[in-house]
């Protein structure tokens, strides 16, 4: 069936029809789908997303042939699916670019938190191995002045020693620790 020298208005007629709809279509496609390529070509600078588009929207007009059959004109019809879909692409292009932004700080962030966690931990354990290699008396008065919270005068009397002395201790331990680190 030759329905090329039929008008738009009784192609789009005929595309409703079970017998004709098919032939209307090839016509249509035949005659707009490379005007509607060239333009979203020519709007988004991507061949692929052109192809892409121009494919959806054509599929779209199969689909919805009996409300596009009742258009007045289908180029303008047509046109305005084609603008809409090119937004459509461009806003989807957007979303896809703020996602993969936010994806990467996230990445970001996570490795600085990694990496703080790391030094953190690096700094626990020179901290660690420093007060481990105290003398027994400076450990345990640095001890259980930092990891137990006591006050130097109660730590003096758990120990019978003068608060001085516990001070001394306190001092050469974080003398010690500062020494540990500034080595690294």
């Amino acid at each position: 069936m030759d329905l090329s020298g039929i008008s738009e208005k009784d192609l789009l007629g005929k595309l409703v029809s079970d017998a004709e709809g098919k032939p209307a279509f090839t016509v249509l496609y035949a005659k707009y789908a490379p005007k509607c390529r060239m333009f979203v070509r020519a709007m988004t600078k991507d061949p692929s997303a052109a192809e892409d588009i121009t494919h959806d929207i054509f599929v779209k007009i199969w689909l919805k042939r009996e409300l596009v059959s009742k258009a007045d004109s289908f180029s303008s019809y047509l046109f305005r699916m084609v603008r809409n879909a090119v937004l459509d692409h461009y806003e989807s292009n957007a979303i896809k670019r703020r996602y993969a932004t936010r994806q990467r700080m996230a990445g970001e962030e996570f490795r600085e938190l990694v990496e703080e966690k790391v030094n953190l931990d690096d700094l626990e354990l020179i901290i660690f191995k420093t007060v481990s290699g105290m003398p027994d008396q400076r450990r345990r008065i640095f001890s259980l002045s930092r990891y137990h919270g006591m006050e130097n005068k109660d730590i003096a009397t758990l120990c019978g020693l003068n608060i001085r002395t516990v001070e001394n201790h306190i001092t050469n331990a974080l003398a010690d620790i500062r020494l540990a680190l500034s080595e690294i």
